[in-house]
């Protein structure tokens, strides 16, 4: 029997937050061990630069956004992180952000900015079951990439993608990296 997956917005739920706190400088050693040098680690052991608050604010911060448009819009958050959980336990974390974040093409509606799965739950199901329902949450023009040298990334997202509905799937080299572009459509789940 599968798992029952769920995914938990970590700007909301304290518990889910605090799991993505604990588990975002495991995400982001794993990272290191690619073709990337967009974090680093300082003198005491923290990685840099430090964005963790950024993904689980209630308001996204303005230096994030393309435009400071009002606090109180209730689109806010624009980037925003969701815990994955299966049976109920959290096993790792999606990164949505959505326009008018400025770390994402103009030309799309929703990016997915990071995604990591503890080891026990890769190669479950979990992931491509957690992605589901976040395309059948948000609606619209999608972007990805994935680190030119994550073999195991790449093949993910060209296997789950065409399974999850993706219309209009492209897939393009961006700065070295894999990028791809589809299109979903929503079904409320929220």
């Amino acid at each position: 029997m599968d798992a029952a997956v769920e995914i938990v917005d970590a700007w909301r739920v304290p518990k889910a937050c605090e799991f993505f706190r604990s588990v975002w400088p495991m995400y982001v050693h794993e990272l290191s061990g690619f073709d990337t040098d967009f974090y680093a680690l300082d003198e005491t052991g923290r990685w840099l630069p430090d964005i963790v608050e950024d993904w689980i604010a209630s308001v996204t911060p303005p230096q994030n956004l393309h435009s400071a448009g009002p606090e109180l819009d209730p689109a806010q958050p624009f980037q925003r992180a969701h815990v994955i959980t299966s049976d109920g336990r959290p096993v790792g974390f999606v990164c949505v952000g959505m326009k008018p974040f400025k770390y994402m093409p103009d030309d799309v509606d929703l990016n997915i900015a990071e995604l990591f799965l503890i080891h026990t739950a890769r190669g479950s199901g979990t992931g491509t079951r957690a992605l589901d329902l976040l395309l059948r949450r948000y609606s619209g023009r999608w972007h990805l990439r994935v680190i030119h040298d994550n073999a195991r990334a790449i093949r993910f997202w060209r296997r789950a993608l065409p399974l999850l509905r993706a219309r209009d799937l492209e897939e393009a080299i961006e700065d070295r990296d894999v990028a791809f572009r589809f299109v979903t459509s929503a079904i409320a789940t929220f």
